[in-house]
């Protein structure tokens, strides 16, 4: 492997979190936030319909 290796992160475990504890946090957007200022060169999230 040749170059400079990426990093991406699933955010998903931060919405998985905040809608089991029944709380506003943590909150995704936050946490895409923080992924970005940190180098992160990709951040993932799987929008659903249903809203879970």
């Amino acid at each position: 492997m040749t170059g400079k290796q990426r990093l991406g992160v699933n955010i998903d475990h931060v919405a998985t979190l905040r809608n089991a504890r029944g709380v506003d946090y943590p909150d995704p957007l936050r946490a895409a936030k923080l992924v970005e200022a940190a180098g992160g060169d990709g951040i993932t999230a799987h929008l659903r319909e249903d809203r879970r």
